[in-house]
């Protein structure tokens, strides 16, 4: 069976196309579209090849811009709208690809974060007050699965960068963006920073030198720093080297007495506890996945250590390169490890260590924990269902 397309036309989704496949309250051209239809299947489309563990028929399919995010039982991304000149749509959909809703934006200010507060899931959207200035001017929070407002319009004199609510004054107009200050996920309300380099769960790391400051976005006020961490066992105190973050992790090297190379430690961010200790004489990478809330700890040198993937909270998983035949490039997408070599994508589960398939595709951009993933392909993004594994 073919994959479907979701709003084509005339290689975009916008009013017209939105109409044709959700039921929509007049179609009008509100900043926030209501569209709960029920017929996703509006183009058929030819599939691409599925991603590992995951099965041949091609759900539906969305020409999405840029790379989507997940959110709870779907996906966001943007879209063309057919509005209006230089206007594009961030738009929110479950994952049987039924659009839920979506907000007109200008072109050059659709960037978009999703983020939680108070156990309620967020899209931050930009907008400017007035559109013939192209000044940034404000950002407006909506509840994911209803499109309701939250919080916002709130000025915040900057734009979206990096990763994360953090804001770049000069709205990327120069080569290196750099952020001034993170966003409050409870009203947007603005803390400004130096320094820092990403956002998650409310947490902003500031870097200055060899030394990271983690900040919390809400208050401004220092969680923790690499400076007053507690050195892991064989470490020398006072030598913290921040080396990198990414979700609920942050990388710290500390030399030790017996070797030139420092050991490497992962604390989470949150709360600076120890997560993972590795003796592996290259830099470690940290990489984060959206849909599990896990991250995946990989070194350049895959005999030193190998992969660990440390969950959400507590407990971890480690796994051989050879677990993966061939492969020189991991990602860890749904609570899944993809190794990928030239010859195809090998897929294990981190919680099982189950090998759940092998592709000659990539990895899924995301997956929602109904089991439907999202992947790339020549015109956009199309949706698998994954293959029950007992």
């Amino acid at each position: 069976m073919g994959a479907h397309r979701i709003g084509r036309a005339a290689a975009a989704i916008g009013t017209v196309a939105l109409c044709a496949v959700a039921v929509v309250s007049g179609c009008s051209s509100s900043p926030a579209r209501e569209a709960t239809g029920t017929d996703p299947a509006a183009h058929p489309s030819s599939p691409s090849a599925p991603p590992a563990g995951f099965g041949d028929t091609a759900l539906w399919s969305i020409p999405f811009l840029s790379q989507p995010k997940i959110v709870k039982d779907g996906f966001v991304g943007v879209v063309d709208s057919s509005d209006a000149s230089g206007s594009h749509r961030v738009q929110v959909l479950d994952d049987t690809g039924t659009p839920r809703f979506g907000v007109d934006v200008p072109a050059d200010r659709d960037k978009f974060a999703v983020t939680s507060t108070h156990n309620r899931e967020l899209l931050i959207t930009e907008d400017i007050d007035d559109p013939g200035s192209g000044a940034p001017a404000t950002m407006t929070a909506r509840d994911t699965r209803t499109g309701d407002l939250v919080w916002g319009p709130v000025s915040t004199a900057g734009c979206l960068t990096g990763s994360g609510l953090l804001i770049d004054a000069d709205c990327s107009q120069t080569a290196k963006p750099a952020a001034v200050a993170a966003i409050s996920a409870t009203d947007g309300h603005r803390t400004d920073l130096t320094g820092a380099i990403s956002e998650s769960g409310g947490y902003a790391v500031t870097v200055d030198g060899d030394t990271a400051r983690i900040v919390t976005a809400d208050t401004g006020n220092t969680a923790w720093s690499t400076d007053t961490l507690t050195p892991p066992p064989a470490a020398i105190p006072g030598t913290a080297r921040f080396v990198a973050t990414a979700g609920n992790a942050v990388v710290v090297a500390w030399t030790i007495p017996t070797r030139p190379e420092p050991i490497q430690a992962v604390y989470r961010l949150s709360d600076a506890e120890i997560r993972w200790i590795s003796g592996s004489r290259s830099p470690m990478v940290v990489t984060a996945d959206s849909s599990s809330g896990a991250t995946m700890i990989t070194t350049a040198d895959l005999t030193d250590d190998g992969i660990a993937v440390l969950f959400e909270q507590y407990g971890t998983r480690g796994f051989t390169a050879d677990q993966f035949p061939g492969a020189d490039r991991f990602a860890l997408v749904g609570g899944v490890v993809y190794g990928a070599s030239d010859s195809g994508v090998t897929a294990i589960d981190a919680t099982s260590g189950r090998v759940t398939g092998t592709s000659p595709s990539a990895a899924p951009t995301a997956v929602t924990s109904n089991g439907v993933a999202l992947a790339q392909s020549s015109d956009g993004y199309t949706a698998f269902k994954v293959i029950p594994h007992f």
